[in-house]
Formats: C-alpha cells, sequence, structure tokens
C-alpha cells in the first residue's frame, strides 16, 4: 500500500480521499487487495463543493498536517487521541534545536529539489521547443523554399537555417 500526501490537486475527482487498485482490463476483477495506492490532496480541504465531515479521522489528520498555528493543533489534538500523542511529539521535537536543525534542512533539501526539477522541465521544454523548430526548418528545405522563407518561418537566423542546409546535403 502506497499513501500519497500531495500539497496539490492530481487527482480530477471531487473527494479528498482517493484509493486505487490494479484490476484486469475486461472483467474489471481485482488483482488483489494488498496493492492499494491513496491520494490524499491537502488542498481540498478548502474547497467549499468538495463533502467532508470533520469528525471522521482521516479529515482531522488532514486538518493536522495543514494547520499552521498552535490553537489549530490544540483543537485537534482535544478531538483526537492519536493526534494529541503526535502533537506532543511534535512539540518535544520543536524544542529540540537539533531535530528542528534536521527539519529546517530537509525542507530546504525539498526547496531545491523542486527548484531543479522545474528549472529541468523548463530546459527540456526549450530543448524540445528548439528541436521541432529545427525538425520543421528541415522539413521546408525539404520541400525546396528558399533559406530566407525558413527563417522567417521558423524564426530561426539565415546563419541557422543555412547549416541545417549544408548538414542536409
Amino acid at each position: 500500500m502506497t499513501i500519497n500526501i500531495v500539497d496539490f490537486n492530481c487527482i480530477e475527482i471531487n473527494k479528498l480521499h482517493t484509493s486505487f487498485h490494479i484490476t484486469e482490463d475486461e472483467t474489471n476483477k481485482k488483482l488483489t487487495d494488498v496493492l492499494e495506492i491513496h491520494y490524499l490532496e491537502l488542498p481540498k480541504l478548502f474547497d467549499n463543493n468538495i463533502p467532508k465531515d470533520e469528525s471522521e479521522p482521516l479529515v482531522q489528520w488532514m486538518m493536522f498536517l495543514q494547520s499552521r498555528n498552535k490553537e489549530a493543533f490544540e483543537m485537534l489534538a482535544e478531538k483526537n487521541e492519536k493526534i494529541r500523542k503526535a502533537y506532543n511529539i511534535l512539540e518535544v521535537i520543536s524544542k529540540d534545536d537539533n531535530a528542528r536543525a534536521a527539519y529546517e534542512a530537509r525542507e530546504a533539501e525539498l526547496h531545491d529539489q523542486m527548484t531543479r526539477l522545474k528549472s529541468a522541465r523548463e530546459e527540456g521544454i526549450k530543448e524540445g521547443t528548439k528541436e521541432t523548430t529545427i525538425k520543421n526548418a528541415k522539413n521546408f528545405l525539404l520541400m525546396e523554399l528558399e533559406v530566407d522563407m525558413v527563417a522567417k518561418g521558423t524564426g530561426l537566423s539565415v546563419d541557422e537555417v543555412l547549416k541545417i542546409k549544408g548538414e542536409l546535403n
């Protein structure tokens, strides 16, 4: 079983919690009860169009994960014994400088990873766009269009188009 707790909407179903299983395509027979993939989408807590019962433990845990102030933590701890235990541990950890430093380092690393992923994605998009532009230029040249027309149509410089033309010959 996997449980994915995400801070973005990723499943286009109006539910806080979704679970998936592997089933056979034609008969829809479940392969196993052991393999489950669960998603808890935290932003959906604030969507008024999605039904939620704040007395349900799962909703309480999601609220706990989204809480940002002591009052919210304490309110949830009063409602749920297991959340009270987690909150007590959180209070102890937050007083320990080493534990807090480790937490902050982990948060910084996660932020850095997200930044690197975003940069890599943007670079990949840029490279893909360039490859498509070059492919289009090659196709236009194979259609025997003039170099200046290919340059205007693709946004490449005349020199770049001439280089591509030289590679085709």
